[in-house]
């Protein structure tokens, strides 16, 4: 008898983490949620996503919370930096111990740390890294509330092919696994469609001249232009682009950029006249549909300079609300996870696609529209030439 309550009781002390760990970060009135940007440093304008992902959180509070609880956001900065991510989500699982963490920008920051998350067991809504290896393989606790590197690759693909005519397409991008997860699929996409890339070009970052890879594209004198690169290297290009005579050759660029940001960084319209985006809205920048979300990032952020990536976070902040709300008050990191899993084609209302998750498949947006300038102006388009 004696040795089976010794047996009982150490089941129980085993068992005990494990059912304090459903309900970690989580009091009568409060959710603690962990937020990983690149608050510093020279990706800094990619944290404007978690800042509008927590505007959201601040209007969902305003309203009275979830089931009577408050969101209550905890900020880490990441710098970009893989070393500062590691020791920041560690800070935010073991010692601030949230419920979930929600946000990190940074491809590089986020595969370095999914390990750790995959273990630790707490949910992550990853809202704006894109690289497709840090929800697949599929991680129980891990969902992706935005297009991943493959789905946006082969969006890129579709539209430079939507271009009439274009039979030769040059790449340019870093040598990371954030530009490889737009590229690849890119790639994939165009094989798939009978082209093959005439110029497969490198550029790093860090680089301040272009006139290498100029040079080569021109010899390759392609129709098109897929450009994985970070904003600071695809303005330096592009001026170069420019700078060579060759701006009027049109340019596909990724999420890690942004139009608008883009346009203030080179200086002048005639650098991106022809000058896409991955863009995955309903609308431009300073369109109708996105000003309700655009006045609501202000209202808790009054000095905030709006731009596309203020709104990256706020479509998986909508689902992880959705979620909480589906769990009830009895909410456990379990039935958290298992109703995003039945979230289905549901449509944020700023998100040009619909997110879906599934048991076996928590890479939830699958396409995106694009934008560009059309006459002088930003606009979302469907394909070439066709609006949204």
């Amino acid at each position: 008898m004696k040795q089976t309550l010794n047996v009982l009781a150490m089941t129980l002390f085993t068992a005990l983490p494990a059912f304090a760990g459903e309900t970690t970060g989580l009091t009568d009135d409060t959710i603690k949620i962990g937020v990983m940007a690149p608050f510093s440093g020279n990706a800094a304008s990619y944290s404007k996503a978690e800042v509008g992902m927590m505007a959201y959180y601040d209007k969902i509070n305003e309203e009275g919370g979830v089931h009577g609880r408050k969101l209550v956001a905890i900020q880490e900065d990441t710098a970009c930096d893989p070393a500062k991510g590691l020791a920041g989500v560690k800070k935010l699982i073991f010692q601030d111990e949230v419920f979930m963490l929600h946000g990190n920008s940074c491809s590089g920051v986020a595969l370095a740390i999914r390990p750790v998350v995959e273990e630790a067991g707490l949910p992550w809504m990853i809202a704006h890294a894109a690289s497709d290896s840090i929800s697949n393989p599929r991680a129980p606790n891990i969902f992706h509330g935005l297009p991943t590197g493959s789905a946006n690759g082969r969006a890129m693909a579709q539209f430079v092919l939507s271009r009439p005519d274009t039979k030769r397409v040059a790449i340019i991008e870093h040598s990371n696994d954030w530009a490889h997860s737009y590229s690849d699929p890119a790639r994939a996409y165009l094989k798939e469609n009978g082209v093959d890339p005439v110029a497969d070009l490198v550029m790093e970052r860090g680089q301040t001249d272009a006139t290498a890879q100029i040079l080569k594209i021109r010899e390759a004198k392609p129709d098109f232009i897929i450009a994985s690169l970070y904003e600071a290297e695809t303005a330096i290009f592009l001026r170069d682009l420019k700078k060579y005579g060759m701006s009027d050759i049109p340019v596909m660029g990724t999420a890690g950029t942004d139009l608008e940001n883009t346009l203030k960084r080179v200086g002048d319209l005639d650098t991106v006249k022809n000058y896409f985006v991955i863009h995955s809205y309903i609308d431009s920048l300073g369109g109708d549909k996105l000003k309700p979300w655009g006045d609501m990032i202000k209202k808790y952020n009054p000095d905030e300079e709006l731009s596309t990536f203020s709104f990256a976070s706020i479509g998986s902040a909508i689902a992880v609300v959705n979620a909480l709300e589906a769990a009830g008050p009895d909410l456990t990191r379990s039935n958290f996870i298992a109703e995003l899993e039945k979230i289905n084609n549901l449509d944020t209302g700023i998100l040009s696609d619909p997110i879906t998750f599934t048991h076996d498949d928590h890479q939830g947006v699958k396409g995106s529209a694009v934008a560009g300038f059309v006459d002088g102006q930003p606009t979302v388009l469907r394909s070439w030439g066709e609006r949204y």
